[in-house]
């Protein structure tokens, strides 16, 4: 390697791995100023030419700036194709405006240059010839477990492109575990579903599977006759953009399938909700309605009247203990509960006449969550139980978790129920199988 100053017309740019060059104008400002300070890598062709290995950016500042003479390090003619490329990446590696794709990229690409010069080591022997992994982790400073983990978020890359849209490696990571997650749900579901029903509990399962049916409610509900069901619970989308607030502080609203409804279309949509529930319920019947409080409390109340309901401005509540959520902590306190109406068709009667409007239970553990929103299996069957005769037909056009379906069937009630995402029932399919039919949990024990 040697010192040279080189005139521009005798370099070789050539295909370069940095598409963007970013602000060209600045940069050649400055070198007019203050001149090239740092060489660039070039190989000597020992014919008068040479050609550019590392400093892509800065030889188009360069060309903008009309310097006629360039510091160069020079690099002997022998290297070959593979070598000029690895020495372009280890430079463009120690830019400091590097995104963590293009950054897990030059990594992957890097490793793969060096094994495609050096061939795979296959020996564990130290002086054995060849590249492993360790010896690129030790090339680029970083360990090998960051290394393995960024080359993995590469070729992942290329099954599921969205990952690029992380926000960073952290988030890919996460991402691409739901992924994964889903993948494996989505093939363990059709593996279920092809499972034929031999035994009696092989057939109440394949019966609660096929309840979950995947379609617009709106639709569905169209097809479901007058007067033939006994309790509607509607638990939809709460119209104010959940995803965005929440997927900073709850990985689950990452899903990329989470079904929001903009505010602007949100109450017509509830409109026809509400009417078709009211048309599908017998003549007796209740209906409750989970919302969020903050701006439809009022405007669910006027959409239940309208569809033919009668209810209270006072609401019933789950209260999930006092460990609460705000995303304002400066102006707001924590909220740790939810609001439902709880609304009638005719004249009902409350089966347990005198309980509380507060449902004290708290929230599904983490670990055990399919749905963002799920709410638990046993605080549910308390609601059904409050309301609902055994025996009662459940009909939920938001299933989300198909918790509410299960509640029903632990009660010896039929729930039927729809959603419009297949990540979600393939998750529901998967639970149903690995419990014991009606005795589905959220909570791992008595404690929670």
């Amino acid at each position: 390697m040697g010192l040279a100053v080189v005139h521009p017309d005798n370099v070789i740019i050539g295909e370069r791995f940095r598409k963007d060059m970013g602000d060209i104008d600045q940069l050649a400002l400055s070198m007019k100023k203050e001149g090239v300070i740092t060489p660039l890598a070039m190989r000597d062709n020992e014919d008068g030419t040479y050609t550019l290995l590392a400093g892509g950016r800065r030889m188009a500042a360069i060309m903008k700036a009309g310097i006629l003479e360039i510091p160069v390090r020079t690099y002997p003619a022998e290297l070959t194709e593979l070598e000029m490329r690895s020495i372009e990446l280890m430079e463009n590696l120690a830019r400091k405006d590097l995104d963590w794709v293009e950054g897990a990229k030059l990594k992957a690409e890097i490793h793969r240059l060096q094994v495609a010069i050096k061939g795979a080591k296959i020996s564990t022997s130290p002086d054995a010839p060849g590249q492993r992994l360790q010896d690129t982790a030790d090339l680029l400073g970083v360990s090998v477990a960051k290394l393995h983990s960024d080359i993995a978020l590469v070729d992942a890359m290329e099954v599921f492109p969205e990952l690029a849209d992380a926000k960073g490696i952290t988030e890919a990571n996460k991402k691409l575990t739901q992924l994964k997650t889903g993948l494996i749900k989505e093939e363990l579901a059709k593996r279920l579903d092809a499972q034929l029903a031999t035994t009696p509990v092989d057939r109440i399962r394949a019966n609660l599977c096929q309840r979950y049916i995947l379609g617009d409610c709106l639709e569905i509900m169209a097809n479901i006759p007058d007067n033939s069901m006994d309790f509607c619970e509607v638990d939809p989308p709460y119209g104010i953009d959940i995803k965005r607030l929440k997927e900073n502080h709850d990985d689950n609203y990452q899903k990329a399938s989470y079904n929001e409804i903009p505010a602007d279309e949100y109450i017509p949509f509830m409109r026809k909700v509400l009417t078709q529930c009211y048309r599908i319920l017998v003549d007796n019947a209740w209906l409750v309605l989970w919302f969020g409080p903050d701006p439809w409390h009022e405007p669910m109340y006027q959409l239940l009247n309208e569809a033919g309901f009668k209810t209270s401005r006072i609401t019933a509540m789950w209260y999930k203990g006092s460990v609460g959520q705000t995303l304002q902590p400066e102006t707001n306190l924590a909220n740790c509960y939810e609001s439902f109406y709880y609304a009638r068709k005719g004249s009902p009667s409350i089966l347990r006449q005198g309980r509380s409007n507060v449902w004290h239970y708290k929230a599904v553990p983490p670990d055990k969550k399919i749905h963002p929103t799920e709410r638990p299996i046993e605080m549910i069957q308390d609601v059904l139980q409050t309301f609902c005769w055994e025996g009662s037909r459940i009909f939920v056009p938001f299933s989300g978790s198909g918790n509410t379906l299960l509640a029903a069937a632990n009660l010896g009630m039929t729930g039927i129920g729809t959603d419009l995402t297949k990540e979600y029932k393939d998750a529901y399919t998967v639970r149903v199988h690995d419990s014991v039919p009606m005795k589905y949990t959220s909570y791992k024990n008595k404690e929670e």
